[in-house]
């Protein structure tokens, strides 16, 4: 059949197939597989997934089968009460909670866990990034490393970006620059950034990094006097140059452990959230209206004090919120009217994890696929 269809006919009968069935096209013959594998196919078909109305949310928690802890991720489309939804068979079943999600972009899922791991739920692959590089080898083991990943548009690749912090003798303190150093999927190797990093500490806790507009963003802070004064730390990843946006008082004076940078609506956000009195539960979203003008930062939205729910996951276009139930479940809150809607999709408390995601072909020829064997145990 593919003889008779012209190289642009199937390219463009392609472009409008999903990962897994253009997985089963590439098996049906050499050339079929050629058009698919090829890179330039391989970004139009992503770049074409980003711009389409089909919006997807990814949507991961943990459970306890008995005692141990269980991972789920499932692929929600973006609907009013996310009922329409496919489970995902999670490649690392044994990992009994040690994974973590750095972060999610353009169709991979960044986990740090023993390994540093890229996944690509869509076709079921994996790359493993290598631990070591010249800087370990030279330096030896950090004390702490705080990590980033993002998509480099201009050189069209999937990159981590690694702070690594020696203690060098004295205790950790910000007041040392960090060794920075770039893995690129593209080349498979890490690499050392020559631009420092300002000194300063990032939120250790939950490794919580956002990337938007070219760029990963990091909680970071430095101590002044008994307290803290917060900021964002920005690292470009295509011009591989740091920099600071600020924030407004009220986000900079509180605990660099109550703030979560995050990406709402496309836009650069912070998430201040945490515990008052009688064990109730605030939180407040904020979102930088003009990337790049600090005083575009504007309260959009709040919650609370209430002993029902806990973490924000995400924002709604009309301003209502996808959160975590202190029961360990996500729901929907309308701060508006105060009415909160349980959507039956339960987890651990403190487990979840929401992001946007978009269907690609990331990996297609880099990596390793799932082994069947991998997926029975997960079943």
């Amino acid at each position: 059949m593919s003889g008779y269809l012209p190289h642009e006919v199937l390219f463009n009968i392609f472009l409008n197939l999903p990962p897994k069935t253009l997985i089963l096209c590439s098996c049906v013959s050499k050339s079929w597989r050629s058009v698919v594998a090829n890179p330039i196919f391989i970004s139009t078909h992503r770049n074409q997934s980003l711009t389409c109305n089909r919006k997807l949310l990814i949507l991961g928690r943990y459970y306890y089968n008995r005692t141990e802890p269980k991972v789920r991720y499932s692929l929600h489309f973006d609907t009013d009460t996310l009922d329409l939804y496919q489970e995902l068979k999670f490649p690392f079943p044994n990992s009994n909670g040690d994974l973590k999600i750095v972060g999610v972009s353009n169709g991979l899922v960044c986990f740090l866990g023993l390994d540093l791991l890229l996944w690509n739920p869509s076709i079921q692959r994996v790359v493993d990034v290598p631990r070591t590089s010249d800087t370990v080898t030279t330096y030896g083991v950090p004390d702490f490393y705080a990590l980033g990943f993002g998509f480099d548009s201009c050189a069209d690749d999937h990159k981590v970006v690694r702070l690594l912090y020696f203690a060098d003798k004295v205790p950790f303190s910000y007041k040392r620059s960090p060794k920075v150093e770039l893995y690129e999927v593209g080349t498979g190797s890490w690499r050392a950034i020559n631009n420092k990093a300002p000194r300063c500490e990032i939120v250790r806790s939950g490794w919580t990094q956002a990337f938007v507009n070219g760029a990963v963003h990091w909680i970071a802070y430095r101590e002044i006097g008994t307290g803290y004064r917060c900021f964002i730390l920005r690292f470009d990843i295509v011009k591989e140059c740091f920099s600071i946006i600020t924030l407004p008082d009220c986000l900079a004076n509180s605990s660099p452990y109550d703030l979560k940078v995050t990406v709402l609506g496309g836009a650069l956000s912070i998430t201040l959230c945490g515990w008052y009195c009688f064990e109730t539960y605030m939180s407040s979203v904020w979102v930088l209206k003009k990337y790049d003008i600090p005083e575009s930062w504007t309260k959009l939205i709040s919650s609370g004090p209430s002993q029902e729910l806990g973490m924000v996951l995400g924002l709604r276009e009309n301003g209502e919120m996808l959160m975590e139930s202190k029961s360990g479940e996500v729901v929907l809150y309308n701060p508006y009217i105060r009415l909160m809607k349980n959507l039956g999709i339960y987890g651990a408390e403190g487990t979840f994890y929401l992001d946007s995601y978009v269907e690609s072909l990331a990996l297609l020829n880099e990596g390793k696929g799932i082994s069947e064997k991998v997926a029975e145990v997960y079943d």
